[in-house]
């Protein structure tokens, strides 16, 4: 469920991409800084819409430079970091424990158990004078609805509204950085933006799951039987799924935007807005062209 509160870059600016990129890469430095490599490795497009929104929204000061840096080891890219990029990037350590445990409970997966326990070993979480030890609220919320989504999917539960709500709960926790006057507006963009992606990961790993005879709400939702192959399902049942779940997902980005216009945003407002309106939208575009093809592609240009 990572990877898809991300810009649309052919409707961007060149300029608005460069700023984007600029605290992508400062928050790439504020996990390099604390966690080294291991936790470059954890680094995702989703807090970096965290950091730009919590930037836009109390402007603290800034640090900006030119960094070499691993994967691009001959040129310098330019980096802007903050306080958020900081707590972006204990939120993004967190979540990466926490979904790596998940894929050693569920499918005993070794590897994701080691580099867990790289990113936050045990004893961290009980120290005082743990960076973590402060988010000691936060983390326990955060872990609490992991497990209840995980609970219900090992029921085969159909309740996308549970199961969608309790990931938006983890993003709302996320989200509410500090208790103030926007604090709830927050929150419900997190809770939003939570729904969404969870809704929209399950429409877009639907065809793999399936094959893997793997856990997805949305696989009673195609009509046909379970013997019926992947690439023999007709376009048009694949286009009654995607309008299903269009629908469902307008209702969750509508109530995030309009949260998002309560925000007393001036700064990087156009990149934030491109990611709420259009951004978070490319993977079921992309999805939806691959199963329906044409069709798809009109539907989105509103034909």
């Amino acid at each position: 469920m990572f990877g898809y509160i991300v810009v649309n870059q052919q409707e961007m600016k060149f300029k608005e991409f460069d700023e984007y990129h600029r605290y992508y890469c400062g928050l790439c430095r504020a996990l390099k800084e604390d966690q080294g490599a291991k936790g470059q490795l954890s680094l995702s497009y989703d807090m970096t819409f965290l950091v730009l929104l919590l930037t836009g929204l109390y402007e603290p000061s800034e640090e900006r430079g030119t960094k070499r840096c691993v994967v691009h080891p001959m040129t310098k890219h330019e980096y802007a970091r903050n306080l958020y990029s900081d707590y972006a990037a204990d939120m993004n350590r967190i979540l990466t424990y926490y979904k790596c445990m998940d894929d050693w409970t569920d499918d005993k997966k070794l590897f994701r158990k080691l580099y867990a326990e790289l990113l936050i070993p045990k004893k961290e979480l009980e120290k005082k004078d743990s960076r973590l030890y402060d988010y000691r609220q936060k983390i326990d919320t955060i872990a609490d609805r992991l497990a209840k989504i995980s609970e219900l999917e090992k029921e085969n539960s159909e309740d996308l509204d549970r199961l969608s709500g309790y990931f938006g709960e983890v993003l709302a926790e996320i989200f509410a950085v500090r208790a103030d006057a926007w604090e709830e507006n927050l929150r419900k963009i997190g809770y939003y933006l939570g729904r969404f992606v969870y809704i929209l990961d399950a429409y877009d790993d639907i065809e793999k799951d399936r094959k893997r005879h793997s856990f997805n709400p949305l696989i009673h939702k195609l009509t046909c039987s379970e013997e019926t192959k992947t690439e023999d399902i007709p376009v048009e049942e694949w286009q009654m799924l995607a309008d299903w779940v269009k629908e469902v997902l307008m209702m969750q980005a509508a109530e995030c935007a309009r949260e998002f216009e309560k925000l007393p945003i001036i700064k990087n407002v156009e990149i934030l807005r491109n990611i709420v309106y259009s951004g978070i939208w490319n993977n079921y575009y992309k999805a939806t062209a691959e199963r329906c093809g044409s069709r798809a592609d009109n539907r989105q240009n509103g034909e």
